[in-house]
């Protein structure tokens, strides 16, 4: 929600896209299109998680920009609760500080 490209969150969104979580998507949500990098996104089977949207013409793939992961950054963001929750003694600003400069990469 704090990003600011990002219009709406959707709660409890499933990993895995079954046909009724895609319908929900286009549906209530009013999405156009799943987008991903073109890293590969694989179900723990094995088998592609946008699957369902590509054979739907609703996936849309971009260049992934290297450097930049939300896996790092939700690793980064993990990490600093996890801090933080070890050591009540860090204050706002230490944490946005690590935060910012990729603490504990």
């Amino acid at each position: 929600r704090a990003v600011k490209w990002v219009h709406d969150v959707i709660p409890d969104a499933s990993y895995a896209i079954t046909e009724d979580f895609m319908n929900k998507l286009f549906n209530e949500y009013n999405i156009d299109y799943i987008i991903h990098g073109d890293d590969p996104c694989l179900l723990p089977d094995g088998t592609d998680a946008y699957a369902l949207a590509k054979k739907a013409g609703r996936y849309k793939q971009i260049k992934r920009t290297e450097g930049v992961s939300t896996t790092d950054i939700v690793g980064r963001m993990l990490l600093c609760v996890r801090e933080r929750s070890a050591c009540d003694s860090h204050n706002h600003s230490s944490l946005q500080r690590q935060f910012s400069h990729g603490h504990g990469q």
